[in-house]
């Protein structure tokens, strides 16, 4: 043994292995640099690390079966051991190594002054945020005809909502990618804000039979191109498209899911072209409904999920987009709830329809345990709806939708010490999403946790200052904790906004009975059920601001509802559900002793006249 190693040193294939290793990784480092700052494909990076690792072997048959001398290449076994030069080459071989060694660690050095400075002021960034963590930003609309846009958002939606699947990835919202939608700021800049290491970008083209995706993901800390491709397919192929740009980024990041595991965490769920693009299009109206506040985008997107539904009834996601418009239809306290002319019934009807055919034909155990929970939550079934709620947390812990459906759950309950162990990862995985911190701070404070809620609800008021719905909450989290000068601050950016008429009206009557102006506080009242006369939830919590408890009863008691518009008003801690026997009962008979106070702190003193 000792022989064959002494003869593979002389006749220099040792040197020769280790040259090719150090000048082959030159090779990739130099050829990266300059594929990026050609925009060269990935394919072409790849095939170059393919070349050098099969040409190794090569390298080393040759050193041993060849022999350089002054006369050329010959066979080593042609050379006299005496006339061999191989100990001079080998020291030519030396200062190769040497060469290549010195190019190494000073790209190295290179490499470690370049890389960008945190950012002070960005977010604070948990290790798992920044290893495996991604935004993913509205892919660019390059059609020529503008009502491809939402096919757009829609694409760069479902992209984002798979690898939301991925346990281990954390994935910015939706809310927060969408709010750089047609901004030219730069990667860092958005990956500092959003809290991320990574960003998805990318374009859509389609026309006639083609349709172009352009993908590729960015490490923010260089601005290196992780990966990219361009699928240049049929329309047809949408569904596979989407599948593997999903899959790609999950394993470039080096998620821990076996690949039969993510196969099925990124799946579409339907085969049908068709259904898919409707499926789509009722994201992308969702989406824009959330950002601009017209709520007849929800209308358009329940027709949309109903077209994707008429063309694969299998298909679970779409169904449980139905399922969501008629949850919020139910939810009488919900903006939007008298959408459908449909009786109280018949919405009933529809949603269980819904939610029931997205729990068959979910395929993804953990997520139908959010479609179960959703649907026992809306059944009363709290207890139930907890446990699916958790079960689902466990598999999805950065899902902040999974994590607020369970904080509502609980503020149902008024269970503040099952909701405080999981308000660490609420802050946290919120920070940059205004559409969940706006529910989240209302949940946070009706749940019981008072000076945590200020914390957040100062916080945004400070990075979010001219949006609308988070002042409304932070206006009423300040005048709950007695912050009524505080509170007053905010009154005039919300009269300012393009904020409801009636929820600006309820604000003005929360200021007015803070500052023990009655008179003020009454007139705001008037004003506003003028405006909503039939409305059921606004004069209820007006009559309950005005210090009026019983009157506020008694308008939800003239409306004779059902249990499940009863249910809507359960997360408010001054609803008391003992005054409607069938409600109690369903919560005695599940052992929840739900607390409730007399009014909110910043009610009107009783009228004594």
């Amino acid at each position: 043994m000792s022989n064959l190693f002494n003869e593979l040193k002389r006749r220099n294939v040792v040197r020769v292995g280790f040259a090719y290793i150090v000048l082959g990784w030159v090779a990739l480092q130099l050829g990266d640099i300059m594929f990026d700052m050609f925009e060269t494909p990935a394919w072409v990076g790849k095939t170059l690390a393919a070349l050098l690792l099969l040409g190794f072997p090569f390298a080393c048959i040759f050193a041993w079966a060849f022999e350089m001398t002054p006369e050329g290449v010959k066979k080593t076994e042609e050379v006299d051991q005496s006339e061999s030069i191989t100990h001079s080459t080998g020291k030519k071989l030396n200062f190769v190594i040497m060469a290549a060694l010195v190019i190494a660690v000073g790209y190295f050095i290179w490499e470690r002054q370049n890389m960008p400075e945190p950012m002070i002021d960005a977010a604070p960034v948990t290790e798992v945020a920044r290893d495996k963590s991604i935004a993913v930003l509205p892919f660019v609309n390059m059609s020529s005809d503008e009502e491809q846009e939402w096919f757009a958002d829609g694409l760069t939606e479902e992209i984002l909502n798979s690898l939301a699947r991925t346990p281990d990835l954390l994935v910015a919202s939706r809310t927060s990618s969408f709010q750089y939608k047609g901004q030219n700021t730069d990667v860092s800049t958005i990956a500092a804000a959003l809290g991320v290491a990574h960003i998805l970008e990318g374009s859509v083209r389609r026309g006639g039979d083609r349709l172009r995706v352009t993908a590729q993901l960015i490490r923010a800390s260089d601005g290196f191109h992780l990966w990219s491709e361009t699928f240049d397919r049929e329309p047809k192929d949408v569904i596979e498209i989407q599948e593997n740009v999903a899959i790609e980024i999950a394993n470039a990041l080096k998620t821990a899911m076996d690949p039969e595991a993510l196969q099925k965490m990124v799946s579409a769920g339907t085969a049908s072209v068709g259904a898919y693009e409707a499926y789509l299009e009722g994201l992308a109206h969702e989406g824009r409904t959330g950002e601009s506040g017209n709520i007849e985008g929800w209308e358009q997107a329940r027709e949309a999920y109903e077209r994707a539904v008429a063309l694969d009834e299998h298909f679970a996601l779409a169904q449980w987009g139905s399922t969501l418009y008629w949850e919020g239809q139910l939810n009488i306290t919900d903006i939007g709830s008298e959408l459908s002319p449909l009786s109280r019934e018949k919405k009933l009807e529809q949603y269980l329809e819904a939610v029931n055919a997205a729990i068959a034909h979910e395929d993804n155990e953990a997520l139908a345990f959010k479609f179960r929970a959703n649907k026992a939550r809306t059944e009363l079934r709290l207890e139930d709806a907890r446990k699916f709620y958790e079960a689902y947390i466990e598999v999805y812990p950065n899902d902040i939708e999974g994590l607020q459906q369970l904080l509502e759950t609980l503020a149902y309950e008024g269970n503040v010490e099952a909701a405080r162990p999981y308000l660490p990862s609420i802050v946290e995985f919120s920070h940059g999403d205004p559409f969940q911190l706006n529910a989240i701070i209302n949940n946070v404070l009706f749940v019981g946790l008072v000076d945590e809620a200020v914390d957040m609800a100062r916080d945004v008021i400070l990075r979010y200052p001219q949006h609308a719905f988070l002042q409304y909450q932070s206006h009423r989290t300040l005048l709950w904790a007695g912050h009524t000068e505080e509170a007053a601050a905010l009154v005039d950016v919300l009269r300012g906004s393009e904020f409801p008429t009636e929820n600006i009206k309820l604000v003005l009557l929360r200021q007015a009975c803070a500052e023990g102006d009655r008179t003020a506080a009454q007139q705001h009242f008037d004003e506003a059920t003028a405006i909503f006369q039939v409305n059921e939830s606004v004069q209820w919590l007006g009559l309950h601001i005005l210090g009026e408890p019983d009157e506020a009863r008694r308008v939800l008691v003239d409306a004779d509802l059902d249990k499940y518009a009863l249910a809507s008003f359960l997360s408010y801690p001054f609803f008391d559900h003992t005054r409607f026997p069938e409600l109690a009962d369903i919560l005695e008979q599940q052992g929840i002793d739900r607390r409730f106070i007399s009014g909110p702190p910043y009610a009107c003193k009783p009228d004594q006249s």
